[in-house]
């Protein structure tokens, strides 16, 4: 057999073995149940991933998974409880850019190592922001008149974050429309909707998961997406780039990653392919996508990478912004 034809061949079964790898591993129950800690508060973005995966990973290992949500301090609460998490479990943490990229900036300390604690297991989604207002608190209908009406007189306005991604999204949207407005912080979305359909702030970056069902029901007005590309859910909805922002895209992620201290490498493999296979299917793609996420599941070697990429490009924004802690 010629050498050429050989090498084809034993790379085309590498690919086939590798490609079966997921199946013949999920066929393996694990050993200890799984505890999935969700940086975010139920209802959000972060926390609608998780338990969607919490069922795929249980029904693949036959084991209990337990979600656990832990909101606050920007996510540092849930990954300091992963790294803390006893050996009865293998432990999981469902974050983003905040805990693994923005907070080493924004904190002076953290209780936790981004790199050394936790293992990369995979990139979830991406997270686009809504800008939103309230129809009973806010008259105007266009990002256009609203920018009009919050430049009248000496106005000063408030709006409310639950994470990095949409505090960036509201403080580069302060900076670049030169607005006086202050930020209000909030642990989860949840409660942030809450409030701005109570009226006590002024507009808000909304995760486009918690977004759309109050955009559905009348009860939320959307200006705006953060993004560079219009939503397909929300297509009549323009971007801030296109409504005389250039180059404004502000944009979130959800990854995963394993405890090192609970979860040995081997179950973390195993538990990436799982979720790389989940996630990579139609109906995961669908599942995101109807939440309001745009898919981006990859590897995690990709997590790692991208990681790296925006602790330097996050701390810039940062320090750019002054939110540091101080």
């Amino acid at each position: 057999m010629p050498t050429a034809r050989r090498q084809f061949l034993a790379t085309a079964l590498t690919a086939a073995l590798a490609t079966s790898l997921p199946f013949a591993a999920s066929a393996q129950a694990l050993e200890k149940p799984v505890h999935m800690i969700v940086a975010y508060g139920a209802g959000s973005a972060t926390d609608t991933i998780a338990r969607y995966l919490a069922e795929k990973i249980s029904r693949k290992s036959g084991r209990a998974v337990v979600v656990e949500n832990k909101p606050g301090v920007d996510g540092n609460i849930a990954a300091e409880a992963a790294t803390r998490a006893g050996a009865e479990a293998y432990t999981l943490l469902v974050s983003g850019a905040s805990t693994h990229a923005a907070n080493a900036t924004i904190y002076k300390k953290l209780p936790f190592d981004p790199v050394a604690d936790f293992t990369p297991l995979a990139t979830l989604a991406q997270v686009p922001f809504v800008l939103l207002v309230n129809p009973q608190r806010i008259a105007q209908r266009t990002l256009k008149e609203f920018l009009a009406w919050a430049g009248e007189g000496d106005r000063n306005l408030s709006f409310a974050s639950t994470s990095v991604g949409n505090r960036i999204a509201g403080e580069q949207f302060r900076q670049v429309t030169r607005m006086k407005a202050v930020n209000v912080p909030y642990r989860a979305s949840g409660q942030a909707m809450t409030d701005l359909l109570g009226g006590q702030f002024d507009f808000y970056f909304c995760d486009a998961a918690t977004a759309l069902p109050q955009i559905k029901a009348g009860k939320a007005v959307a200006l705006a997406v953060s993004t560079a590309s219009r939503l397909a859910q929300l297509p009549e909805v323009p971007t801030l780039a296109e409504s005389g922002y250039a180059g404004f895209d502000v944009a979130s992620w959800i990854a995963i990653w394993s405890a090192v201290a609970s979860t040995p490498p081997a179950v973390s493999t195993q538990l990436a392919a799982w979720i790389g296979e989940a996630l990579d299917a139609p109906e995961g793609r669908e599942f995101l996508q109807a939440k309001g996420l745009l898919p981006t599941p990859a590897s995690p070697q990709h997590l790692r990478a991208l990681q790296q990429r925006d602790t330097v490009a996050w701390g810039k924004i940062i320090r750019d912004t002054g939110m540091q802690q101080p």
